[in-house]
């Protein structure tokens, strides 16, 4: 694996360590950040002192300090739970505590299970206190790589057992790179003298005299539906054969770098201030201060945040969510893809009636390939009102073609991370055109006068646009309406200067309060039966009333398909933010636990 130390940063790049869970990235990530990260005698040259969340940030910690007490000092669940809370340093939301008293509960009846179903066999397992690690040290470099879980293992210590917690069900892989790394750590790994050392020596004293380990296991627990998934029951030496076929590859390849791709990451990434991908727009959000720490906004983030902060929180602390499935939402997703895929064939062309067969036809085209039959019949009265406005259609030249891209900014004023998806980017004539596309069952009477303040992700396009997001020379910000009865599209033209004032207004607008806050307290009503997040509230209203009817604002929603029923004269934001979460997809951001 080859490296090299960019001039703004400073360290020894051969102290490598690696987490297992590193290895469930995808392809699309970041990989420069991997190969940063886990070389952690790399620093920045220049100095900046770290600005600490001013809450709780990782729930899942506290789920580890309790199960330590429970495991090791035979605590009560409950009261350890009470405890830990009460004595941690930052705040815990109500939220957050009340999904770790979940967790710790959870896993505990979990564990039991586990016992018997192990015990069956004649087989007993105890917890380890000290975690194992995998070191290869030289004179010249030190490799190491962990697993960040609970370990178990049998009193002669022949049968190692690693556990994997997940937030809220199994979903990794018996074949998966990082499921591979861990039983690799739990076949071969020394035991660290002090599990604090782990993550703070170079290289971690370990334990010299370990038993042979015989059998390998690597278990998933779910620590909100519970359940546990056995994943690996191997011997030592088929673990080592799947790590040099699977595991090496990919773990070089990552550590490697190379691959840059500006997102999430970049809100800790040593190289967030010299990174030439990474853009910096200052004065972006039209914010007057750098808050309490950095953060990471999206369009996303503010809906959220409008429709309840409470809601917005428990989402960036990874809570388990339960997302409405609505027609309108499934809907959009299938309209998304077709057109994903559409607008990514090369060379680039304009969609024609022809790629649209009748849902009856043999052969479906591109859909095909993409969508089922009934999906495809739902979405084709849609995508074909999107022939008219179709954006590669002619006559002007279209090039640089970007479907559904991830685009990320760095406002260092207010020292935001800003997250983008364009539904499609494109050059016309040279000039970029930024389009969003939306799908809904009527018209839902955004017009040119609205929008920017209807729409969020319009304002943050001006702003983009505008402030040179994407190179000099401004552009064209464009707003798809598609319904059964036709299309619309509305244009912003980043050169007016009205048009950028007022997308600066409306975003400064949903972004002011949510960078101040570090309470994010609850904000309950009817929209609280829908929430996907409600579980863990205490405040969330149990509102009556007809479940086929959400009213806010005037504006009237169907739940269950996620359509308007009936528009209002003057909505507010909070009620354009509830009708949106019934038709937006969720955003991909998935947890590395």
């Amino acid at each position: 694996m080859s490296w090299t130390v960019r001039s703004e940063l400073t360290g020894n790049p051969d102290i490598i360590r690696l987490s297992a869970s590193m290895l469930d990235r995808r392809e699309s990530d970041c990989h420069e950040f991997v190969a940063i990260k886990s070389r952690p005698e790399i620093r920045q040259r220049v100095w900046e002192r770290r600005r600490y969340t001013p809450w709780e940030a990782f729930p899942l910690g506290l789920v580890m300090a309790v199960l330590d007490a429970v495991e090791f000092e035979d605590a009560d669940v409950d009261a350890t739970v009470t405890r830990v809370l009460d004595d941690n340093r930052s705040p815990v939301h109500p939220g957050a505590a009340r999904w770790i008293r979940h967790a710790c509960r959870t896993y505990a009846e979990t564990a039991e299970s586990l016992a018997a179903e192990l015990a069956h066999s004649g087989v007993e397992l105890l917890p380890e206190r000290n975690p194992r690690i995998v070191q290869s040290v030289s004179s010249t470099e030190l490799r190491a790589m962990t697993a960040w879980g609970r370990w178990y293992s049998t009193p002669d210590g022949h049968l190692v057992e690693f556990r994997r917690m997940r937030t809220r069900r199994s979903t990794g892989r018996p074949d998966g790179a990082a499921t591979i790394a861990m039983a690799y750590v739990a076949a071969t790994g020394g035991q660290a003298l002090n599990p604090r050392d782990v993550y703070r020596e170079i290289p971690v004293p370990v334990h010299r005299d370990l038993p042979r380990v015989d059998r390998v296991r690597v278990v998933e627990v779910g620590l909100t539906d519970g359940g546990a998934k056995v994943l690996i029951d191997l011997a030592p030496g088929e673990v080592r054969q799947a790590y040099l076929t699977t595991v090496r590859p990919v773990a070089s390849g990552l550590l490697a770098g190379a691959r840059r791709a500006p997102g999430h990451d970049c809100a800790e990434c040593k190289l967030r201030d010299s990174c030439d991908d990474l853009v910096h727009l200052p004065g972006l959000l039209g914010l007057r201060d750098r808050g309490t720490h950095r953060r990471v906004w999206s369009v996303t983030t503010a809906r959220r945040y409008q429709i309840c902060p409470a809601q917005e929180h428990m989402h960036d602390l990874y809570l388990p969510t339960e997302e409405p499935h609505s027609v309108a939402a499934k809907r959009g997703l299938v309209v998304h893809r077709w057109l994903e895929a559409a607008h990514a064939r090369r060379p680039a062309r304009a969609c024609t009636p022809e790629d649209l067969p009748d849902p009856g036809a043999p052969d479906l085209g591109l859909a095909g390939a993409i969508l089922s039959r009934e999906d495809y019949r739902e979405a084709r009265p849609y995508l074909l009102r999107h022939l008219d406005v179709c954006p590669l259609r002619g006559p002007d030249l279209v090039t640089d073609v970007r479907p559904e891209p991830k685009v990320a900014v760095y406002d260092p004023s207010s020292d935001v991370v800003v997250v983008s998806y364009p539904d499609l980017l494109r050059r016309v004539n040279g000039r970029l055109v930024y389009r969003e596309q939306k799908s809904a069952a009527t018209f839902r009477g955004i017009t040119e006068d609205n929008a920017l303040e209807l729409v969020p992700q319009l304002a943050l396009a001006v702003c983009l646009v505008a402030d040179g997001a994407f190179g000099p020379g401004g552009g064209l910000v464009e707003l798809e309406q598609l319904t059964p009865a036709g299309a619309d599209l509305l244009t912003f033209d980043t050169a007016a200067p009205d048009v950028v004032t007022r997308a600066r207004a409306a975003l400064t607008q949903v972004t002011t309060a949510w960078h101040r806050d570090t309470t994010f307290a609850p904000n309950p009503g009817a929209w609280c039966r829908f929430c996907p997040v409600s579980r863990w509230c205490e405040s969330a209203a149990t509102a009556d009333g007809d479940p086929s009817r959400l009213v806010v604002d005037g504006l009237v929603i169907d739940p269950s398909s996620g359509e308007v029923l009936e528009e209002s004269p003057a909505p507010g934001t909070r009620a354009n933010a509830i009708a949106a979460s019934f038709t937006e997809t969720p955003e991909d951001d998935i947890p590395p636990y």
